[in-house]
């Protein structure tokens, strides 16, 4: 593959980074470390290069295009410097970890995307646009990864998350679309395809591809603590209702004022923790189309929420009115 810069311009470049980002006083500390610093962390940006030019159409194989105008390089170029520089034996009241956190930050500046300086990263690493990429402390990634932009590997909280492995690992050949989170300490197999905007937070197989089939917003009573998150959509020719649910709960379909449709009843067909499903039933009274979109109410012993719009839920309501069969899902 043609027009990759050769080895010493990497150094070159890599030694030119470190000018510009560290302080004098910060180069000296580095001095006794800078050769074996530069040549390992050449190695692995020179492999991240070629899997970069290689798997990503639009740079038509140019290593010295990507290093020279491609963004989210430079965070991993720079995670490759910060990353050895962590490992260093910090005897002189970490030093090495400031310069390290300092590198990752000039990473975050270049390209928006942040990466602890702890996390592990294999090699072959492609960080694709990503901006907004967050790769956490005790993050660990295996070989041949490609990561797009927005994508979260992160703890399962937001404040006070425990110390100690919080992050995922990710296995060997795994792509993660744009906007996708895994959260927690979590393990994604070898060769897993996670696509765009999913949400991951359990363990995922080797091979295995994970996408999004239908969007559920939860929703929460905001007026007390003792409602629950529900969620609800309409899915081949089912109504479901997901979260923290049971069978004594009320479930109701509203128009758009909010006005309960009496042509339409709800027959229970799964009852099971967390998940309420149901077949509609048209009845016989002349029930003309409702105005949408249509919205459904919950009730139980403890709070009454409404669920806006839930996907899917109109679409399947209307045929079921405009069509002669009184039930769908038979």
């Amino acid at each position: 593959m043609g027009g990759f810069i050769d080895m010493q311009q990497l150094h070159d470049e890599l030694l030119t980074h470190l000018i510009k980002t560290l302080t004098p006083a910060q180069m000296k500390q580095l001095e006794p470390h800078l050769a074996p610093l530069i040549q390992n962390a050449a190695q692995a940006v020179a492999e991240d290069l070629i899997a970069y030019a290689y798997r990503d159409p639009a740079s038509r194989g140019r290593g010295e295009l990507i290093l020279e105008s491609y963004a989210s390089f430079k965070a991993v170029l720079f995670y490759r410097l910060a990353h050895l520089v962590w490992n260093f034996p910090d005897q002189t009241n970490g030093v090495f970890s400031r310069i390290a956190l300092k590198l990752s930050n000039q990473g975050k500046i270049h390209s928006g995307a942040e990466i602890h300086p702890a996390a592990r990263i294999g090699r072959r690493f492609v960080l694709d646009h990503g901006y907004g990429t967050v790769i956490g402390e005790t993050c660990e990634i295996g070989n041949d990864c490609y990561i797009l932009c927005g994508v979260t590997l992160g703890a399962r909280g937001i404040a006070n998350n425990p110390d100690g492995k919080r992050h995922p690992r990710l296995g060997n050949n795994v792509e993660v679309g744009s906007g996708a989170r895994v959260l927690g300490y979590v393990l994604i197999g070898d060769n897993v395809f996670i696509s765009p905007s999913c949400v991951i937070t359990q363990d995922v197989p080797a091979g295995t591809k994970v996408k999004v089939v239908n969007q559920v917003q939860l929703q929460k009573n905001a007026e007390t603590d003792h409602s629950n998150y529900l969620g609800a959509f309409a899915l081949d020719e089912r109504l479901h209702v997901v979260g923290e649910v049971s069978a004594s709960h009320k479930v109701t379909v509203l128009d758009a004022d909010f006005h309960p449709l009496k042509g339409l009843m709800l027959e229970p067909t799964v009852k099971e923790r967390h998940h309420l499903q149901f077949r509609l039933c048209r009845l016989d009274i002349g029930e003309q189309l409702p105005r949408l979109p249509l919205n459904l109410k919950v009730c139980g012993p403890e709070f009454e929420i409404t669920l806006l719009s839930p996907p899917g839920l109109s679409a399947m309501v209307r045929h079921l009115l405009q069509a002669s069969p009184l039930i769908v899902g038979g």
